[in-house]
């Protein structure tokens, strides 16, 4: 007559811990699964490579077409704002002179550490249209030609518009800008530019 009784303690004990158990794992979060967003924001580091022109003379002389590049690092504040600095450099072809005039000319070449600011205007998952203003200062090379003074150094601004769409890779983004780049040494020169550019954000 005992058996039964024993046979219950025992299928009990058994049992109880094996609900327990159970029971604390369905009381258990569900694990997390790591969201993956279609394109990074933070800090960043993007470079160019482009077609430049001085438009108008500098103490009249003519610059022909030449080439621009610029190299920045920054942070994007904002899904819609970013900081940088930025350092620009162009070179500047001169013109043959006329054979009346006897004046020293030489290549220049503009090397422009800047703080610039970056605002999208429209934006999607993956692409962005933006403008993108700076200030710094510019260093034109050489300062001087046979003795007499000819690059000098001064106030530069910026200006540009621009399209960047993020890759699947989400880090890597590439677009292309065109923009502006005003120079107040050796006399006001306003050079335009066109380049594409590549960016990584970490």
């Amino acid at each position: 007559m005992t058996r039964v009784p024993t046979f219950v303690t025992a299928l009990s004990m058994a049992l109880v811990p094996a609900l327990a158990n159970a029971q604390a794992t369905s009381s258990e979060e569900p694990p997390r699964v790591e969201e993956i967003r279609a394109v990074e924001r933070g800090a960043f580091v993007e470079g160019d490579v482009g077609l430049a022109w001085i438009v108008n003379k500098m103490n009249d002389r003519g610059y022909g077409p030449s080439i621009a590049a610029s190299i920045s690092a920054g942070y994007d504040v904002l899904p819609v704002l970013s900081l940088a600095i930025a350092v620009h450099a162009m070179s500047a072809s001169v013109n043959e002179p006329d054979a009346s005039d006897t004046g020293v000319r030489g290549d220049l070449f503009f090397l422009i550490p800047m703080a610039e600011a970056q605002f999208a205007l429209i934006t999607t998952e993956r692409n962005f249209l933006y403008v993108r203003g700076g200030a710094g200062f510019a260093f034109g090379l050489p300062g001087k030609i046979d003795e007499q003074e000819y690059g000098g150094n001064g106030p530069a601004f910026s200006g540009a518009v621009g399209f960047e769409r993020f890759t699947k890779l989400r880090h890597f983004s590439i677009g292309i800008h065109a923009g502006v780049l005003v120079v107040t040494k050796p006399d006001i020169g306003i050079g335009l530019s066109i380049a594409p550019t590549l960016k990584y954000t970490f």
